[in-house]
């Protein structure tokens, strides 16, 4: 389901406690003689949530008193122009029908058909099918008065749909199949809707190791939501495969998108009926399929159309394609150089129509649908049936409604045995009423989280939902803390993309690590892959699911990547590393042969084995803690207990030189403009002459993106006074982030962080480019 419109990540900070036992001292009779020291001590890995900002410690009463100033970068206006208050596409009435007011869907008891029961591979064939539907229309020959027709046969869920020409007849009808002992259920024909609120166009005319980044131009927009579900981590492993096949059972697709069209399959099908009429706001009126041709080969949407705030007529959008922006988070083509990404950069996506135009369909045409996605026979609309040659391993479904239903239960059921994995969309209407086909059993119901990994406001919860992904979440300000994918202009007729928000454009980022999932571990059935997905998602479990899907826990089978941790040594008079040693897989580890003086101990993870501390995003610390690093004196052969906590290291207060968090070279630390005319100050050491960078990024996604702030880096001696300056890296590009490189000598310094939206971002500092 979707809410359409133009952060604190959620990983578990990883506590390392470093304690260092002291030893006795040197008994013998040359013990008085001073000899370089020994540092050892034990690591212990503990898991515990997000570290809490920490102040900026105590005010360095030697610093300079005036404040730093430097010039912000300009030339924001074109890169914000994205309010909220744009036009929107598609609103949700306040009233909308929930059945068509003619048809009636008939199930039967398999025994009364002499059919196989409902799942059973005895009905996937052609053959069966054929006699089945045969004894279903010879069953109702019967059963019929005269006002009543067969309208259409499912014989792979033994239901039957019927229209009545005299819709006041329907109770009756109703009532007289229902006393039938051959008829399992009787029911009307229910309709499901997206829920709908507003597109935000992304205007495609402005676009020109340890994780893998896409060249797609658009996909700085995408960073938050695909980082939070550690995807570029995943791709290092693997960025999709041809061979897996997910159906997208939506609203339709647009071949002609070139960001997704090599991704589509071309044996998609419409399964929209042709009967229902939709009154047009501006006159006249439309069928729901709009299309003219009823059930075809062809699941192109041919138009958007809206209910006005009444109801009671539809307004044509200029902006529209359900199906595609779900389509594309599953699959748009990666590295191409056009617009967006996908999840997968390469995968085959079958687009199924179910929903018309107006945004809704009957539950028979969506379980037409599931059939054909599964492989399964389907109804062609003709008297007959359709059938894929192969079935969907996954099943996007990114719609519903509150009302349970034996026809798509059917559907959904037979899709599962058939070894489909099915993921559905939990629903936007903050509550915990079951919510299907999401509430059916072993359909992976997704719940939304918004860029700050807090459930999102709109997302259904309850014991049905088994996991959360991103889904955006606009009432946090802005539209880049929406979802972004590939959408159609319909006004122009031409490819866009656009943000949008709901569980609709959560369950794609679960669909989509589902099939990264099976590119790499295709013999995995659908009740293992649903096992791996959940029991490999971060976060504690909740009424919004088992946790956040995490990418690359689910490909690798593991929980994160293989992490060592070290332990480095740094003078305290001037910041110059003196040793760094790897903790042992107990967690002990040992300074050999220190000299005597004053130091200060720092200890990190390092996820490349290649003692790259300080990396931004990484556990990182120091002994007495970062904002107040303890200085150890070293004298003689002695051993002093250290001990400290490591994590995402965060400062705070830190607005002026007297409160000034330090930084080392080789680390890095965590921080959130509070206020956009005032500076973050670090005070920095460099401990010789050479080439130092200071660099910003975001916490989760790109710098100026969602929760992440745009910045920008000055420079400034122990004086205070202004050395140089940097704005964005590569503004035509997306890249809201800073880096300031050059030659320093040795000294003291201040680096000053200048944000424009009062929000988050990381500093490191390193030596080199």
């Amino acid at each position: 389901m979707t809410r359409l419109k133009p952060a604190v990540p959620t990983a578990l900070v990883t506590l390392l406690v470093l304690t260092l036992a002291r030893c006795g001292g040197d008994a013998s009779p040359t013990g008085w003689i001073p000899r370089n020291g020994v540092l050892t001590g034990t690591i212990t890995v503990t898991t515990t949530g997000p570290s809490a900002p920490q102040a900026s410690g105590l005010l360095d009463p030697g610093a300079p008193a005036a404040p730093l100033v430097f010039r912000r970068p300009s030339l924001l206006d074109a890169f914000r122009a994205r309010s909220l208050e744009g036009m929107p596409h598609q609103i949700r009435p306040s009233w909308r029908p929930s059945i068509t007011s003619n048809e009636l869907i008939v199930t039967f008891r398999s025994a009364a058909l002499g059919a196989p029961p409902v799942g059973s591979a005895a009905l996937r064939t052609t053959t069966a099918a054929g006699a089945v539907a045969r004894a279903i229309r010879t069953r109702l020959a019967t059963a019929l008065s005269a006002d009543a027709v067969v309208a259409g046969v499912s014989p792979s869920i033994l239901a039957a749909r019927v229209r009545i020409a005299d819709p006041s007849r329907r109770e009756a009808l109703l009532a007289a199949l229902g006393r039938d002992p051959d008829v399992a259920n009787v029911t009307t024909n229910n309709l499901m809707w997206l829920d709908q609120s507003p597109y935000y166009p992304a205007k495609s005319s402005a676009a020109a190791a340890t994780s893998v980044t896409p060249n797609n131009p658009l996909y700085p927009f995408q960073s938050w939501h695909y980082g939070l579900i550690d995807l570029p981590r995943a791709w290092t492993v693997g960025t999709g495969s041809a061979t897996v096949l997910v159906a997208v059972v939506d609203d339709g697709i647009r071949f002609d998108h070139p960001a997704i069209a090599a991704n589509l399959t071309n044996d998609g099908y419409d399964f929209v009926s042709d009967a229902d009429t939709l009154p047009l706001c501006a006159g006249g009126t439309i069928t729901s399929a709009d299309d003219g041709e009823g059930y075809d080969p062809d699941p192109t949407i041919p138009a958007s159309y809206f209910p006005d705030s009444t109801g009671t007529c539809f307004v044509a959008a200029d902006f529209g394609n359900h199906g595609l922006h779900v389509a594309g988070t599953i699959g748009a083509v990666g590295n191409t150089g056009i617009g967006v990404t996908g999840v997968n950069w390469h995968v085959r996506i079958r687009p199924v129509r179910v929903l018309g135009v107006g945004g809704f369909g009957s539950s028979y045409d969506v379980a037409q649908g599931v059939l054909y996605a599964a492989g399964l026979p389907a109804d062609n609309g003709a008297g007959g049936t359709i059938q894929a040659s192969a079935g969907a391993k996954i099943i996007n479904l990114s719609l519903g409604s509150p009302g349970d239903d034996t026809t798509l239960q059917r559907a959904v059921a037979s899709a599962i045995q058939a070894g489909a994995l099915v993921v559905a969309a939990a629903g936007n209407d903050s509550t915990s009423q079951l919510f299907y086909p999401a509430a059916y059993p072993q359909v992976l119901a997704v719940a939304a989280v918004g860029p700050d990994a807090a459930p999102a406001p709109y997302s259904n919860f309850g014991s049905y939902v088994g996991i959360r992904a991103p889904g955006g979440n606009f009432a946090l300000g802005d539209v880049t803390d929406g979802v972004l994918s590939t959408i159609w202009d319909f006004a122009t007729n031409s490819p866009e993309y656009a943000w949008a928000t709901g569980t609709s454009m959560a369950a794609p980022h679960v669909s989509g690590v589902a099939a990264l999932v099976l590119s790499q571990s295709p013999a995995l059935d659908p009740a293992q892959l649903r096992s791996r997905l959940i029991s490999y998602a971060v976060g504690p479990a909740t009424s919004y699911g088992a946790g956040l899907v995490n990418a690359y826990n689910s490909v690798t089978a593991s929980n994160g990547p293989v992490s060592k941790v070290f332990a480095r040594l740094y003078a305290a008079s001037n910041l110059a590393p003196v040793q760094t040693v790897e903790a042992e897989a107990s967690g002990g580890f040992t300074f050999s042969d220190v000299p005597d003086g004053a130091y200060q101990v720092y200890a990190g993870t390092d996820l490349g084995a290649d003692e790259a501390l300080g990396s931004p995003g990484t556990r990182w610390g120091a002994y007495g803690g970062l904002i107040n690093p303890t200085t150890i004196t070293v004298l003689g052969r002695v051993t002093t207990p250290v001990p400290f906590t490591i994590g995402f290291p965060t400062a705070n207060a830190n607005r002026s030189l007297q409160s000034a968090a330090p930084i080392v070279v080789g680390g890095y630390m965590q921080g959130h403009i509070i206020n956009p005319d005032t500076l973050d100050v670090y005070r920095v050491r460099i401990p010789q002459v050479g080439t130092y960078t200071f660099e910003t990024s975001g916490w989760v996604g790109a710098c100026g993106v969602a929760l992440e702030e745009a910045t920008a880096i000055g420079l400034f001696n122990g004086s205070g006074a202004l050395l140089t300056f940097t704005g964005y890296i590569d503004q035509a590009h997306y890249n809201y982030c800073s880096r300031l490189t050059l030659n320093l000598n040795p000294g003291a310094y201040y680096v000053g962080v200048a944000g424009v939206f009062g929000n988050r971002y990381r500093l490191r500092a390193r030596t080199g480019r």
